[in-house]
């Protein structure tokens, strides 16, 4: 018999875990309501990135200042393909990369709760098959968790949610970072019934910055005459731009993907408005639209509810944001925009429901799976992670500090950039934070590419735009 403990204090310390492909989110029951944990800044969700710091240290959740440090985004959609992937010099199965994410949630939720944590409720895609599960719980238990169980999306949301006293019948639209998930959903006292669901695992966000990316590079095509579709550097610049911007278009009509220093002789502003991304990204939501079909399909076929039969269309997910769907869902089941709630956190919608299915489990002594390696293997995976206050993935502007933690060159600086980057490096110990703004980063950017292993040619780049920065600075 497995031992169990009480919860200290007044929370049930089983994790709810929403696994998400571009951030994850988890939640705890305080014994009155669930409450959803904060990272150490305050955020919610913590981005679902894996990268390594200038040490060769893995950092999670911060993505590298200037693309330059390896990063690996998007793990969800690879749990259970086999594809190796490659970082900190060695190669990783996709359940190690996911179990990264968990151990820092689960270090975070120690933190918030004062006190271990074992178990977890985890969500999955409701697309996701047998292999992309038992990934899940492979990387669960690299993260030293207990699963207590793998619950679909579409049924967190409905959970999350409610109903009452009184049964109702919920079209659950989750549209994530990567994946795409809707269900017709019957939630009543007695629990809650799928009556039809569909989806796709490689439907989301990523996709929509993907459309914005593929855009930005026609435009500077047509502009500069140069083709940067093959540079993964300048791929990852912009489609962080992307994000960021795609997020802006949710309350905004109009934005402008700022791009700086795309390479040595490259810098541009790219103006994109709601429209146009609207137009992008169309084919995407008619596609989803035709699974939410199918899912009403299935509930017509089996258990006689239409579109008609829907009490509430309910969005979860973060592309959910996006206006136009909220529009394109409200003409597909003859509703009012107004009638389709906009006042919930998509973000955190599943991880809540996932909390509220953790209070029916007792949280656990220790973590039960005891086969031969497993510790070991976490043991690895946690000494490969940076310190949790390790400053990891910082800005220039950060990474640069004050003038007397201003990095020195290394050993291995480039012979044909020593001299210009030991001139920088005592240029700005002698001059204020703000000072030389451009210089200051073009250093950092050099030097930290120099930490990071960086290819010969990228290292030439940032060291020709060094050599132009000291120079304008001089």
């Amino acid at each position: 018999m497995t031992g169990r403990r009480d919860s200290s204090g007044s929370y049930h310390p089983v994790l709810g875990i929403d696994l998400g492909t571009t951030s994850c989110a988890m939640s705890v029951w305080d014994g009155e309501a669930i409450t959803v944990i904060p990272g150490p800044t305050g955020a919610h969700a913590l981005p679902a990135v894996v990268g390594q710091n200038p040490a060769g240290q893995i950092v999670v959740g911060r993505p590298p200042a200037g693309g330059t440090p390896p990063v690996i985004t998007g793990i969800k959609r690879e749990l259970g393909s086999g594809e190796r992937l490659r970082l900190r010099g060695r190669q990783y199965q996709p359940p190690e990369i996911c179990a990264f994410l968990l151990i820092e949630l689960k270090r975070r939720a120690e933190a918030f709760l004062g006190g271990p944590v074992h178990d977890a409720v985890i969500t999955v895609s409701g697309s996701a098959g047998e292999t992309q599960r038992r990934a899940v719980r492979e990387a669960a238990g690299l993260a030293q968790l207990n699963v207590r169980r793998l619950v679909d999306d579409p049924v967190a949301a409905a959970v999350a949610i409610g109903a009452g006293d009184r049964e109702r019948t919920y079209a659950i639209y989750d549209l994530g970072g990567g994946t795409f998930d809707t269900a017709i959903v019957r939630v009543g006292p007695d629990g809650v019934s799928v009556l039809g669901a569909a989806g796709d695992p490689r439907l989301g966000g990523d996709d929509f910055d993907e459309h914005i990316v593929g855009y930005a590079l026609r435009q500077i095509r047509e502009r500069h005459h140069v083709d940067l579709s093959q540079d993964e550097h300048v791929r990852t610049q912009i489609r962080r731009e992307a994000e960021r911007r795609k997020r802006e278009l949710s309350t905004a009509e109009t934005t402008v993907l700022e791009l700086p220093l795309l390479t040595a002789t490259i810098s541009t502003s790219v103006p994109l408005s709601r429209r146009a991304f609207e137009a992008m990204i169309e084919p995407d939501v008619t596609k989803s639209l035709g699974y939410l079909a199918a899912a009403l399909a299935a509930a017509r076929s089996e258990h006689g509810i239409g579109r008609h039969g829907v009490d509430r269309v309910l969005l979860a997910g973060g592309s959910s944001r996006i206006p136009s769907i909220r529009t394109r869902l409200a003409g597909y089941f003859g509703l009012n925009v107004g009638d389709i709630p906009a006042g919930l956190e998509p973000d955190e919608l599943n991880a809540r429901g996932a909390g509220l299915l953790a209070r029916e489990y007792e949280p656990a002594l220790t973590f039960e799976d005891f086969r031969p390696g497993l510790l070991s293997a976490n043991l690895r995976l946690r000494a490969e992670m940076a310190e949790p206050d390790e400053p990891g993935f910082a800005s220039p502007a950060e990474a640069a500090g004050p003038p007397d933690t201003l990095p020195m060159p290394p050993a291995e600086t480039p012979a044909d950039f020593r001299p210009v980057a030991d001139a920088s490096y005592w240029m700005l110990a002698g001059t204020e934070d703000g000072d030389r703004a451009g210089l200051r980063a073009a250093y950092t950017s050099f030097i930290a590419a120099i930490q990071a292993a960086a290819p010969d040619a990228r290292l030439r780049e940032l060291g020709e735009v060094l050599a132009r920065e000291y120079a304008r600075g001089h």
